[in-house]
């Protein structure tokens, strides 16, 4: 069995930020032979993967700029990999839970853990089973850019016979979407901004096209293509905020503009401290603002935030209802008119991961979600 391994400790990651390119990541990541876990805990079967995503989070590691807040509960070197559609032995499609909490270590239940919040738990660093917060961060348990895997039987949940591999393979990041914007109070929303079109950017207008159609959503782009799809996802307009926060007032070169409205909502799909601060700019006087970007250091003048009322709400993981929200997302899925499964525009076997990284890292233009599929 092999899989796609990240060679590299937490004392070098810093080192690769000089590499940010191509080169940089491909030095650090290799096709290795990988086996069976010793001391699984009891309830834990081998699933083979068969189509998994490569996150944001995954690239963000892979040129170096991951934020060292996780490392005490993340452990190298590891085969990455948390978006994960598998078969089990017996064929059937299961998406896998990645979470590493106390259920999965089969420990009792820590304070978090009790009140439903597998997300917040205590023990993601204990000694038994190791350093993880997921798999795919965990040097012991390979993640999905492999040729199996290892996980707790309750974390598996069935596919629905008849949705695509493409479109089942979203349900973690979907998972992510649907448990963020669960925290916004959408009663009062009546416009709403996405900032950033990627796989969270798409799922984000998509979902909330569909589960609260009341609200106008605008997206802001980086890409013409990702524009495209974000109408076919449901937004209604596409790189525009004036139409709702009227023309900027003046203000001094270099500082950011006040505008006199805003959006009810501002969710933050992408990564960069530009996109926070956009988010507490551009929302109402009372109004809030969502961050499922993984913005880390970020610099700029948070006056709006108290002056407006901003609420900032920050979301991670799948929510209070873990494994619910998996089969809430893909009952969602399965009703869904939007072509979610074109999300997925690159697929590579893992055994292409050269190709994949270029795409992903250098070309970046038209990727939406790559994927490695599994060779046969």
């Amino acid at each position: 069995m092999r899989g796609l391994m990240y060679s590299v400790s937490w004392g070098r990651i810093g080192l690769q930020r000089a590499f940010v390119g191509l080169s940089g990541s491909l030095a650090r990541l290799r096709f290795r032979e990988i086996w069976e876990p010793e001391g699984l805990p009891q309830g834990w079967t081998p699933v083979r993967p068969r189509l998994s995503g490569i996150c944001g989070s995954d690239i963000t590691l892979l040129k170096g700029h991951v934020s060292p807040y996780f490392r005490p509960m993340t452990s190298f070197p590891a085969v990455l990999g948390h978006e994960i559609l598998a078969n089990t032995s017996d064929g059937t499609r299961v998406v896998v839970i990645p979470t590493l909490s106390c259920q999965s270590r089969r420990l009792p239940p820590c304070a978090y853990c009790v009140l439903g919040q597998p997300e917040d738990c205590l023990r993601r660093a204990d000694p038994g089973l190791g350093a993880g917060l997921m798999l795919g961060y965990h040097r012991r348990l390979p993640g999905g850019w492999g040729e199996m895997l290892w996980a707790p039987e309750e974390q598996l949940v069935r596919v629905p016979d008849a949705m695509p591999d493409e479109r089942a393979v979203l349900a973690e990041p979907g998972a992510v979407v649907l448990a963020g914007l669960r925290r916004l109070n959408w009663a009062v929303v009546k416009e709403v901004l996405v900032i950033g079109a990627g796989t969270l950017g798409q799922l984000a207008t998509a979902m909330i096209s569909e589960l609260y159609p009341a609200a106008t959503i605008s997206v802001l782009a980086k890409y013409p293509t990702q524009a495209q799809v974000a109408r076919a996802m449901g937004a209604r307009y596409v790189d525009g905020i004036e139409r709702v926060t009227g023309a900027p007032l003046p203000t001094l070169r270099g500082f950011r503009p006040f505008y006199p409205r805003g959006f009810d909502a501002v969710v933050v799909t992408a990564g960069s401290p530009r996109a926070l601060a956009d988010a507490i700019g551009w929302v109402a006087p009372g109004g809030q603002s969502l961050l499922l970007g993984g913005v880390s250091q970020a610099s700029f003048d948070a006056t709006p935030l108290w002056a407006r009322h901003v609420t900032l709400v920050g979301s991670y993981g799948y929510g209070d209802g873990g494994s619910d929200t998996f089969r809430a997302v893909l009952s969602l899925y399965s009703v869904m008119h939007q072509p979610l499964e074109t999300l997925v525009t690159h697929q590579f076997r893992l055994s292409e991961y050269k190709a994949a990284l270029n795409q992903v890292l250098v070309q970046r233009q038209g990727v939406i979600k790559a994927a490695f599929r599994v060779e046969d």
